[in-house]
């Protein structure tokens, strides 16, 4: 049942990580991504999906890829993206 939950977890967090850069990436591409509905209020809805809307899906996408790895690699990436970051900050 563990592994069923976890192969669940890996493909919806792989889903709602490729719908959210799907999203993201349209509503950069688009002008006119949403109508002229943001010209009419004065609020840019591009920017507001971009930033305050499309934050929580990617965000729970990788907790669920997170969760449904196998410990091991769990710390492979903890170590790899750890030994990156201290290789950024000392350049």
């Amino acid at each position: 049942m563990r592994k069923i939950a976890k192969l669940i977890s890996l493909f919806y967090g792989c889903q709602m990580l490729l719908a959210s850069l799907g999203m993201a990436l349209y509503c950069y591409l688009d002008p006119n991504a949403f109508g002229s509905l943001g010209k009419e209020f004065g609020i840019n809805l591009r920017l507001f999906l971009l930033t305050a809307g499309l934050v929580p899906l990617p965000g729970l996408g990788l907790l669920m890829i997170w969760l449904g790895m196998p410990s091991r690699s769990r710390m492979r990436t903890w170590r790899v993206a750890r030994t990156t970051i201290k290789q950024i900050l000392e350049n």
